[in-house]
């Protein structure tokens, strides 16, 4: 089948009487080997008359196709010119052709003809076909045009400007020929000339670039280029598709611009806002870092200052830094208000540390944490040997040469407190056996206080859990085996003849095996003890619930911490392992949820200390005890008959609640014995807070919600937009707290129809403190130019979106309406 006969069949579909006119009568061969089925064929000469009688009159549902020997005869001398408008001419010329087939009249047929290459491919004409709309004309379908060679879902020329500068970067010279071919060069320059008076003789994808981000940026040269090209950026990196090509060309643009020279003597305030060029944050960073390795900026000031990076396009190649920078600021400055406090009594220690300083290790803790993730140690040396120097000297030996003070006075250790250690099972778990409760003990090994704390926050932000911590003292010395044994029911404990092992009531502690025949004989109820990653190979639904149901209490164990730690070769990656601890812990819990279990309690059996950099030789004691030796640890020396120097602490171990005739030596302060083989960043087993105060965590599974997002509203004193800057302040209406989360939200102004007619604000919104006022974050709305055009005097809206968890779409969330009454006046606005 020709195109001819395929082309007049699907005419005939819809129309009864077709009209030929083969002016040139090169196609009579082909009108004479026609032949479709339903249709009757007339050659028209002279017969007009006749024609016209059997068409309406004779035959009058009969599809006829009228063919003419000639070129269409003028109106006034179409004898058939009424029937000719009330049906169909058809054209065989090419581009009479390619209209036929995308559905388009033949009054466009120069359009064709300028653009014929485009047309020549079906691939393309098909997906023009798809793009076209009712009534579009020679401007819409050039747009259009442009849209199937960009390969673009939107007919939008920032979208197209964004696709051809990806092409760029991918080093792809395509879409410039095809412009070429298809004759579209001139039109798509000429509309970027319109809308961003760019001028040129010599237009080209990277120069107008190149104006583009040296017009926007903060310290660039200001060019004709319009302030709507703020708009192309903004959008280009909120683009999923095209973001990753920005970056690129930032990239290539900040050498070529020499953007780092000009940043060199640039001051924070000048270009903190500033969001196109990675370097720009490098410089931030730096300027960060030299201000607080010099003390010389307060901790309140540079989170404001992070904060306003939060958002910004180069936030996630920098969040480590940024965040490594909090921390340390933090470290250093809590350090310089606690680091000399001193104590007179055990517990008035204990409360402060678990109600503020625990923060000071937890800050170094996520400070070296985040350095570590950064892979970068130039950037943040400075600050790193600050950080450590003052956390070493300033706050460990310090605090825990006071803290010594304290522990010397002590004539046995505080085990018949409510805090202690060993009285876990007593105070805590049997108010739940008792009950008929049944309890799931999650006892994971050197989690310290402040890693206790980060995950009953996390939980807190977990919907549907309700969290509580408080604390123990742990017991001397805070090593596991005996930690471990003072968690179980127990009458009495006593170290294993010439071992550091602890038997509890007659009974081996050590291993999964001896604890669960010490939970069975002494707990009263039906208990066992598994390890954890037996228990997560469980499945919830099956045999997890089938295991659950024999018992009302499960201890479950877990080592990562002290196993890293434990380890000379490993030790420095301990703090790696606390991050994967906690992402652990809080997938445990929601397994065990799933196995309907909704109580829980999370402790240790020991905390611990830890130093990244090696230790100078002063952080070695040079203890001279002598005796009979069954343990000797960095942190603590068991045995008989032990001598000891001022170096050490000695307590009889019936002092420390241990019922057996053995001496046990602590090292004072912080300081390390020397043990062949071990290693000596990750310690515990002495008397410092960080090792012997260890967190509980109780849990409860809740069927209710227990958490909800802040709300954000905004100030709205007019619903009239008269210029096209418009400026809005969104309150966050209370404080964030653990159970009313942070809010993110995307806010821009859309026409009535979809349409967005301004750039796009980004913020998370989880300010902690502060009144209302202090809650108000402001932003100015630059709204493109078709929003006095176009949209003048009609309703618009102010959109508020938040991110649908788990994807990368987003939902609204509030919107508020505006009409738009910008006078032409306001396009020589200031930008």
């Amino acid at each position: 089948m020709n195109k001819i006969q395929e082309a007049l069949i699907k005419r005939f579909q819809n129309h009864r009487v077709i009209f030929w006119y083969d002016e040139k009568q090169e196609l009579t061969e082909q009108y004479e080997e026609l032949s479709i089925d339903g249709v009757e064929k007339i050659v028209v000469e002279g017969n007009e008359f006749e024609l016209k009688y059997m068409i309406n009159k004779l035959k009058p549902d009969t599809k006829f196709l009228l063919y003419f020997k000639g070129a269409k005869p003028s109106d006034d001398e179409n004898w058939l010119l009424d029937l000719e408008l009330a049906h169909h001419l058809f054209h065989t010329d090419q581009e009479a052709m390619f209209l036929q087939e995308i559905g388009l009249g033949y009054h466009l047929k120069e359009l064709v003809t300028e653009h014929l290459e485009f047309f020549k491919a079906k691939e393309r004409r098909l997906k023009l076909k798809e793009l076209l709309g009712e009534g579009d004309e020679h401007e819409d379908i050039r747009g259009k045009l442009l849209a199937v060679t960009f390969n673009t879902d939107y007919v939008n020329l920032i979208t197209f400007i964004h696709a051809h500068g990806a092409a760029f970067v991918d080093g792809n010279e395509r879409l410039d020929k095809e412009l070429e071919r298809f004759n579209l060069t001139k039109y798509y320059w000429g509309k970027i000339k319109y809308q961003f008076n760019y001028q040129s003789e010599q237009p080209s994808i990277y120069d107008f670039l190149l104006e583009v981000f040296n017009t926007n940026f903060v310290l660039g040269k200001k060019s004709t280029i319009d302030k709507e090209s703020r708009l192309l950026l903004a959008l280009w990196k909120d683009t999923i598709q095209y973001r990753e090509s920005f970056g690129v060309i930032a990239e290539k643009i900040a050498n070529d611009l020499e953007v780092e020279d000009q940043l060199s003597g640039a001051n924070l305030e000048e270009i903190v806002n500033d969001d196109l060029f990675k370097v720009v944050d490098q410089k931030i960073v730096h300027d960060l870092v030299e201000l607080v390795a010099d003390e010389a900026i307060s901790h309140d000031k540079l989170i404001q200052l992070v904060k306003k990076r939060e958002n910004k396009f180069w936030y996630a190649y920098s969040e480590y830094f940024y965040r490594s920078l909090e921390q340390g600021s933090l470290l250093i400055s809590l350090v310089r208000k606690y680091a000399s406090t001193k104590y007179t009594r055990f517990n008035e220690g204990v409360e402060h540390y678990t109600s503020k300083l625990y923060e000071i290790d937890q800050a170094y803790r996520k400070f070296t944490y985040y350095h570590r993730q950064s892979n970068q140690n130039r950037i943040l040396h400075r600050l790193s040997e600050k950080v450590e120097k003052v956390y070493s000297n300033d706050w460990l030996l310090v605090f825990n040469n006071n803290w010594q003070k304290v522990i010397n006075e002590l004539t046995s250790w505080p085990t018949t407190e409510t805090i202690s250690q060993q009285r876990f099972f007593k105070q805590h778990v049997k108010p739940y056996t008792e009950k008929g409760n049944r309890l799931f003990v999650i006892i994971t090994d050197a989690f310290r206080y402040e890693c206790g704390e980060e995950l009953s926050r996390r939980l807190l932000s977990e919907n549907r859990y309700e969290s509580s911590l408080t604390h123990m003292v742990a017991s001397l010395p805070s090593y596991t085996q005996l930690g471990m044994a003072s968690l179980l029911p127990h009458k009495q404990i006593e170290f294993h003849e010439g071992t550091d092992s602890i038997v509890v009531d007659g009974m081996l502690s050590s291993g999964v095996q001896g604890r669960t025949k010490i939970l069975s004989e002494n707990s009263g109820v039906r208990a066992t003890a598994v390890k954890a990653e037996d228990f997560m190979t469980l499945n919830a639904n099956t045999d997890g619930r089938e295991f659950v149901k024999q018992y009302d209490l499960i201890y479950i164990y877990h080592n990562r911490i002290d196993k890293a730690g434990d380890d000379k070769d490993s030790e420095e990656k301990v703090l790696e392992a606390v991050e994967t601890e906690i992402d652990f812990l809080m997938a445990m819990m929601k397994k065990i949820a799933n196995m309907n279990g909704t109580n829980m309690m999370i402790t240790s059996d020991h905390g611990f200390i830890y130093q990244h950099q090696p230790l100078d030789e002063s952080d070695f004691s040079g203890s001279t005890h002598s005796g009979e030796v069954w343990k000797d640890n960095r942190r603590f020396v068991i045995g008989k008959n032990l001598t000891h120097d001022d170096s050490t602490i000695l307590f009889k171990a019936p002092a420390l609640n241990i019922q057996s005739p053995v001496d046990v030596l602590i090292p004072k302060s912080i300081n390390r014995l020397r043990v062949k083989g071990a290693g000596s960043r990750f310690i515990h087993g002495g008397a410092s807070l960080q090792e012997i105060v260890v967190p509980l965590v109780k849990v409860n599974k809740k069927r209710q919600d227990t958490t909800a997002q802040v709300e954000i509203d905004i100030i709205k004193s007019t619903d009239k937009i008269t210029t096209n800057i418009l400026a809005v302040s969104f309150i966050q209406q209370e404080l964030v707290t653990e159970q009313v989360l942070a809010r993110t939200i995307r806010a821009a102004i859309y026409s009535s129809g979809g349409e967005l007619l301004s750039d796009q604000f980004k913020y998370i919104f989880d300010i902690e403190e502060g009144s209302e006022r202090q809650r108000e974050v402001k932003h100015r709305f630059q709204l493109m130019s078709k929003a006095s055009g176009k949209y003048k005097n009609q309703q618009v809206k102010l959109v508020l979106e938040e991110p649908v968890e788990g994807t990368t779409k987003w939902r609204e969330y509030k919107s508020y309406l505006y009409t738009l009454n910008i006078s032409f006046t306001n396009d020589f606005d200031d930008f």
